[in-house]
């Protein structure tokens, strides 16, 4: 849950967060925030706003960790360093940066900075970038369950759940988000005692808060506390029988959307841009209260950069990136 956040916090911590990176790039973070976003409750229908974000700027650990992954090689227009990052996370103020990172990372590996800047290690990264965000943000790794299916990577999977737990940072892990639980159910763990285990093990690092991917596959574990499922990748609008049958296990606490990757968001980026504004506006955003669920909008992972897709300049969206748009709909406020 977000605290009273107040304009003279967010000017501090824009200018402690980024050291500076703010210069190139003006904060146009709302400060008049209506107090059902700076002070969250549940609604007559559970519904709790939240800012989730995608951010993807490190990855690959089976390589070592401090893979950065915001660059011109994963298919992006430009080389991201560490201050747009952090800029962008200032700009957004997420509640959580969803899967900022992929297993286990190299805390004194560098990343990238921008020219005339001081080096920084994964580490200070990672800390400037709570540092930046939403007061209480939370970050939140991804493991891979694929890596449990044969005994080498399995060995691989639990060594990174440990390690990311020692991770000294200003506000310590403890929230994992599992990917590819459909093949794991079906294929590398049919027993329900065997992947109850596995919670249990989660659990006993330390891990308070479990998510899943259910994309495809909704089966529910009492030991999972959110899932995320993607929209519909045909008719491009949000599930609504699948939502609500998320919201029908006692468990889930929260159910989080998102467009499924990668796949999915190849076909989404074939799209027009007025069209992906569009569904942004039309089919994801009015439902979110309405049928209780938040939007995980992505703003960097893999090739998908929306601040690399413009809207035309004469159509109903007047030349807006998408980022502005998912910026604009991640502080717009809800009709009572």
């Amino acid at each position: 849950m977000m605290r009273h956040i107040t304009p003279i916090f967010l000017l501090l911590s824009l200018a402690l967060s980024c050291a500076g990176g703010g210069r190139d790039r003006k904060d146009t973070t709302p400060t008049d925030l209506p107090d059902w976003m700076t002070n969250p409750g549940a609604d007559a229908n559970g519904f709790i706003p939240e800012r989730q974000v995608r951010i993807i700027p490190l990855a690959k650990p089976m390589q070592g960790g401090g893979q950065w992954m915001a660059n011109r090689a994963n298919g992006l227009k430009k080389d991201y360093n560490a201050q747009d990052i952090l800029e962008m996370v200032a700009d957004l103020k997420p509640t959580t940066l969803e899967r900022y990172f992929t297993g286990a990372q190299d805390m004194n590996k560098q990343v990238p900075v921008r020219a005339g800047y001081p080096p920084m290690t994964v580490k200070e990264f990672l800390n400037k970038s709570l540092e930046a965000a939403a007061p209480g943000c939370e970050i939140v790794p991804k493991l891979n369950l694929d890596w449990l299916a044969n005994p080498k990577d399995s060995v691989f999977f639990w060594k990174c759940a440990e390690e990311i737990r020692t991770y000294d940072l200003i506000r310590p892990i403890t929230n994992i988000n599992l990917d590819c639980w459909d093949r794991y159910c079906k294929q590398t763990m049919t027993s329900e005692d065997g992947r109850n285990e596995m919670f249990k093990r989660l659990r006993k690092l330390g891990y308070t808060k479990i998510g899943v991917n259910m994309t495809g596959y909704i089966r529910n574990n009492e030991n999972i506390d959110y899932c995320d499922i993607s929209i519909n990748k045909e008719t491009w609008r949000v599930q609504k029988e699948s939502i609500e049958k998320c919201h029908s296990f006692p468990n889930i606490k929260n159910v989080y959307l998102y467009i499924d990757y990668p796949g999915m968001t190849e076909t989404f980026m074939s799209k027009d841009p007025d069209e992906q504004a569009r569904i942004y506006y039309e089919e994801i955003y009015p439902f979110q209260r309405k049928y209780n669920f938040n939007y995980v909008y992505a703003i960097i992972q893999d090739f998908f950069a929306p601040g690399e897709i413009r809207t035309s300049e004469n159509g109903p969206y007047g030349g807006k990136t998408l980022y502005d748009i998912s910026k604009e709909l991640l502080f717009k406020p809800y009709e009572k």
